[in-house]
């Protein structure tokens, strides 16, 4: 019997800590809102660049996890949280876009973009392809965020919303405990 309990415990506990609501889509062709967008979804753009030397990594990312204004915390809990996840090497020159199908809502970026109490949030409304801007690693060693709608809109041919920002209150990291 103990065994059976274990097993379930595992299969349950597996799953959660599987879930997240972000599809990642591939970037290889303009039509990505044509196939991919659904009225009560949305499509996420970012970019990461590097234009200065990283020191000490291998890689530079940015991650953005779903946020609750009326909350002023990260949606989910510790084992399930809705966030979109992107690296690239930590080389000079580097630039890469990434495309994520999410629920609508705001995004925050912990950890960068932030000062000492607030971080900055990004409004996705649905239906639309949204444009966060590029999280750039620079040459005096930060991270910028530099927004060129114009440039992704005439990569894709087609609107890309500009998504909106607003200062939050900045959220603690997330401590799991058993």
């Amino acid at each position: 019997m103990t065994q059976i309990i274990l097993l379930a415990t595992s299969v349950l506990l597996s799953g959660c800590l599987l879930l997240n609501d972000v599809n990642s889509v591939p970037m290889l062709s303009p039509s990505i809102g044509e196939t991919a967008l659904q009225p009560e979804r949305a499509i996420v753009i970012y970019g990461i660049g590097i234009e200065g030397q990283h020191k000490g990594e291998p890689m530079f990312g940015a991650q953005l996890d779903e946020y609750s204004v009326e909350r002023q915390s990260i949606t989910g809990s510790c084992w399930r949280y809705n966030k979109m996840e992107a690296t690239v090497p930590a080389i000079v020159g580097t630039h890469q876009y990434f495309a994520f199908e999410v629920s609508p809502g705001f995004y925050a970026a912990r950890s960068y973009l932030s000062q000492l109490d607030k971080m900055t949030a990004f409004e996705v409304p649905p239906g639309h392809l949204v444009y966060l801007g590029d999280f750039i690693w620079t040459i005096e060693g930060k991270v910028e965020l530099k927004r060129d709608p114009e440039a992704v809109r005439s990569y894709f041919k087609k609107d890309v919303l500009l998504a909106d920002t607003r200062l939050v209150p900045r959220v603690p990291s997330i401590i799991c405990m058993p």
